[in-house]
């Protein structure tokens, strides 16, 4: 790839990553708790999120195909653009319902995350596309950290509603303005080709059959993984805050405190991932969350130290640099953005059933899914250690 491209679109992308990021970590930290002020219960937002990650799975299969034929850029520009007006569904939002809608059109929407690995992923050279993916993350991780403190004052001035009401507005025009400023990136990859549906499925056939083996499987190890984390980290804040009595400020504190920790985390890991092999730098990630969301459901009430040290302890190790990378080295550019839609699909259905069912175990039992995603995290670990590949690693 030449040098002009790879400066060029990953300058963009660290761009527009820096732009998005304030506001929707922004965002994170209140969102459940914003769907209860709305009149929604842990059931609701379980529903919220199992049927976004759905639609989310479907949505990639259409935009992982339009990344391999009409291009990464053509589907990157209108649909983040599009994924940024969906949040004033969420900010003019009489009642929980119009969150639901908001958050099937952004998931829609996002039918261009494919389209987001396959343009990095073609422009970083195989031996450092650990460091490549954390350094272009780095400006929006750097800007990342000033959303949960921005949240956190708000909530405290305004209200939990009316602040997260500003914030979503101010979150939609960020992303909107990050939509029309990947206008400037370099396409990586075109094929003219007659889109049609019976196309598209012959291609996606062919697609399945490279799932065999070590890509197979690490698809099922991250697919697996991501569904625990939805079952648990959603329920997170509602927990600390209305079971644990942590009070709203410090759930704040508590979110600003991981976002740099995790800041600081992922440079490592991706540097990592290029030296050690992607597989031990997965492991360390999945160790790590089941720690951390194992003590969370031992949480003690009126201890909100503990419930700060257990959430340090579960994003104490980025396992993500390593799987994108690890990824990207067992796949060819001509069909990166199928296998991605392969497997979001996969991904979200299992993500979006786990969201259901942590709702209803949280009504049942609050600390019950923590309980469950800490167990499951541990045979993962083991998998992902000794079964996965290390992947390309560099000597620099």
């Amino acid at each position: 790839m030449e040098r002009r491209v790879i400066r060029r679109n990953l300058g963009v992308m660290a761009a527009t990553w820096a732009i998005m990021s304030p506001f929707t970590s922004a965002t994170n930290v209140y969102s459940s708790l914003y769907i209860l002020e709305l009149g929604g219960s842990p059931v609701e937002v379980g529903l919220i999120v199992m049927v976004g990650t759905i639609v989310l799975a479907f949505s990639r299969l259409i935009g992982g195909y339009l990344a391999d034929t009409v291009g990464r850029k053509r589907i990157l520009v209108p649909m983040t653009t599009l994924y940024g007006a969906s949040y004033f569904l969420y900010a003019l939002a009489p009642d929980w319902t119009w969150v639901l809608w908001g958050t099937v059109v952004g998931s829609l929407a996002l039918m261009y995350q494919p389209a987001v690995q396959a343009i990095v992923a073609d422009t970083l050279p195989p031996e450092s596309r650990g460091k490549g993916l954390t350094a272009s993350q780095t400006p929006s991780q750097l800007t990342a950290l000033a959303g949960p403190p921005l949240a956190t004052v708000l909530v405290s001035a305004m209200g939990l509603e009316e602040a997260m009401r500003l914030l979503y507005s101010v979150t939609a025009l960020a992303v909107m303005s990050a939509g029309l400023s990947r206008t400037l990136l370099i396409e990586t990859h075109r094929r003219e080709v007659r889109l049609g549906f019976r196309q598209a499925l012959g291609e996606y056939l062919s697609a399945l059959k490279l799932l065999r083996g070590d890509l197979g499987r690490l698809l099922l190890v991250t697919s697996s993984v991501r569904a625990l984390y939805r079952m648990s980290f959603p329920f997170a804040q509602i927990y600390a805050v209305k079971t644990l009595g942590v009070s709203e400020e410090f759930w704040g504190l508590v979110s600003t405190a991981m976002n740099f920790e995790s800041t600081f985390t992922t440079l490592i890991s991706g540097y990592l991932a290029d030296r050690v092999g992607r597989s031990a730098v997965m492991a360390l990630g999945y160790a790590s969350g089941a720690v951390g969301l194992g003590m969370l459901a031992l949480a003690p009430k009126g201890q909100p130290l503990y419930v700060l040290l257990s959430m340090l302890i579960a994003v104490a190790f980025a396992s993500r640099p390593a799987a994108f990378a690890l990824m990207a080295d067992l796949t060819d550019r001509e069909v990166r953005g199928k296998v991605s839609a392969i497997s979001g699909l996969l991904e979200g259905n299992l993500s979006g059933l786990m969201s259901g069912v942590g709702g209803v175990a949280y009504s049942l039992y609050p600390p019950l899914p923590f309980g469950i995603a800490a167990l499951g995290l541990v045979p993962l670990t083991v998998i992902a250690w000794k079964v996965l590949p290390r992947g390309a690693v560099g000597s620099s």
